[in-house]
């Protein structure tokens, strides 16, 4: 009890930090808000295995692992948003910069030649919100959704920004006067994204060849396929305390969590028809889970123990009711915040929560539980702390593995254990690049509040 409250009293003064920070307006921005960008780059830049990037002053950029190949897309060069010892190589030449304007939650298609991101201009007495498609080799873009709804992220900017994992179509959710509402772009140049789902909590997880959604809107667990207006959908309720139901690889299978005997169980039903579930292990409340890229088993975070202020619990669970594989679990292991699976489901990462130092640990393992590895402790962005808040979301979106799995990417500052193992960096957020081996030290790409990998 006294280690959850000592984690809980920490988590509570993280989120306060977090508030702070993103209630405050980046120091820069790029533009007038009639104006497209004008962008010119000397050369179109490669987009295979690159890393997106927001600087702290709110602009995109895109570079290789090494540091290698800047490219900014967005605003006028700054000095505090270039990466160290790169001068202009590769660089976009933009605008000049205003102070009013920033970008978040950029997420990559699937392969890899458009950005996606949120675009907020503060104006004198309201907001411009919008959501830019840009290409990543010249960073022109397109406006796809506008909106002047005032929310509660972001000053109101869409988030979970979403690309279907093949072709063109792109999701997010938006503040509307319905309330919390998903849209899609169908990636026509031109149109602009529509609704086609309102209400809250909303979470989503397109299949893998986009042809369908799943949905948890409130207590419903709803498979909508096509995702679009004209959809065939089919639901079933749930009062378990879950976020994101999770697809199988194939499509063919929908994991969810619902009440059984007091308590929750994990559920697989088929996507054909939801009513047809059955329960494969007892979960605690709540939980989060994501399939295995080869569809073999799912990952599965929970709190097994009523009150903890994170989960307490990390499991493999495989789908045809073998042995369960329990990663994290009991007094003497580290609560867990997060996990990702890499690209091909040969390993887990997660981020532990050490309440100790009052920092996160990046461990990684192989998917049967073994060769765990703790590689890089570290102090969240405001950025990070809500993309880990909700991972099992934001997983599907904004990844930190390299598509080869063998590097993760974070952004933040160093922790304490870091700072002694390899020494101290400048203040403030910085991106990292991370070797899951552990056969080299993390590389430090220069200041940056929020990274992700792209797809290929």
């Amino acid at each position: 009890m006294l280690r959850a409250n000592k984690a809980l009293l920490w988590l509570l003064g993280l989120l306060l930090i977090v508030a702070i920070g993103c209630s405050r307006s980046p120091g820069t921005a790029v533009l007038e808000p009639s104006q497209q960008p004008d962008l010119e780059v000397d050369r179109e830049v490669g987009q295979v295995d690159r890393i997106a990037y927001v600087s702290p002053n709110g602009n995109l950029f895109t570079v290789n692992q090494d540091g290698g190949d800047l490219a900014q897309l967005t605003g006028g060069l700054q000095a505090n948003d270039a990466m160290p010892s790169l001068g202009s190589q590769g660089s976009v030449q933009a605008q000049p910069a205003r102070v009013n304007e920033y970008y978040t939650w950029p997420t990559w298609s699937a392969d890899g030649t458009k950005l996606a991101a949120s675009r907020v201009v503060i104006q004198e007495e309201r907001a411009e919100i919008t959501v830019q498609v840009m290409d990543s080799r010249t960073g022109r873009s397109e406006t796809v959704f506008e909106n002047s709804q005032p929310g509660l992220v972001a000053e109101g900017a869409p988030h979970y920004i979403y690309w279907a994992p093949t072709g063109d179509a792109l999701s997010f959710l938006s503040s509307t006067p319905e309330g919390l509402s998903l849209f899609v772009w169908d990636g026509a140049p031109g149109e602009n994204a529509t609704a086609v789902a309102s209400g809250g909590p909303l979470y989503y997880q397109w299949s893998n060849d986009g042809g369908a959604m799943a949905l948890h809107i409130g207590p419903e667990v709803v498979w909508a396929k096509p995702p679009g207006g004209d959809a065939s959908w089919q639901s079933i309720q749930s009062s378990g305390s879950f976020r994101v139901p999770t697809v199988s690889p194939d499509g063919a299978s929908l994991a969810y969590v619902d009440q059984v005997d007091g308590g929750n169980g994990l559920y697989i039903a088929p996507t054909s028809d939801l009513t047809q579930g059955r329960m494969i292990i007892d979960v605690g409340s709540p939980s989060a889970f994501m399939w295995s890229p080869d569809g073999t088993q799912i990952a599965v975070a929970d709190q097994s123990v009523s009150g903890a202020p994170i989960y307490d619990r990390l499991m493999l669970v495989p789908v045809d009711g073998s042995l369960v594989t329990t990663l994290s679990s009991g007094q003497s292991s580290d609560d867990v915040w997060a996990f990702f699976w890499s690209p091909a489901g040969d390993k887990l990462a997660w981020v532990a929560v050490d309440t100790t130092e009052r920092e996160l640990e990046w461990v990684v393992a192989l998917s049967d539980g073994s060769d765990s590895k703790r590689l890089f402790s570290f102090q969240p962005t405001a950025e990070v702390f809500i993309m880990l808040s909700f991972f099992d979301q934001y997983a599907y979106s904004h990844s930190p593995w390299s598509p080869d799995g063998k590097s993760l990417v974070v952004a933040g500052s160093k922790g304490e254990a870091a700072r002694r193992s390899n020494g101290r960096t400048p203040a403030g957020d910085r991106v990292y690049v991370l070797d899951v081996d552990g056969a080299s030290e993390p590389r430090d790409l220069g200041a940056g509040v929020l990274a992700i990998w792209s797809w290929n």
